[in-house]
């Protein structure tokens, strides 16, 4: 019983980061706890192949929005530059 209480707890603690993660609410601690919970040999293994999994997917989703905002601040500059071409004020 004192087994099954253990495995429940770290199957709920994967779930509470989960859901901040999907919900885009989560900071460096849930981070560290995600790839806490991935060490194999550590954890139970299905355990720590999901917190892998989650853990991948995260940082994919954080590098895609670093590169999105890249592209919104080149897009903006680019409208800037257009924009005073058009008024006269500057030539491209």
């Amino acid at each position: 019983m004192e087994f099954e209480r253990y495995y429940l707890d770290l199957f709920e603690m994967l779930n509470k980061c989960c859901k901040k993660i999907a919900s885009g609410d989560y900071d460096q601690a849930d981070s560290d706890r995600l790839f806490e919970l991935a060490k194999k040999g550590r954890y139970p293994g299905i355990l720590s192949e999901l917190a892998e999994s989650f853990g991948m997917m995260m940082v994919k989703v954080e590098a895609r929005e670093f590169r999105l905002k890249q592209i919104i601040e080149e897009l903006e500059e680019t409208k800037a530059n257009l924009n005073e071409g058009a008024d006269g004020t500057s030539e491209i």
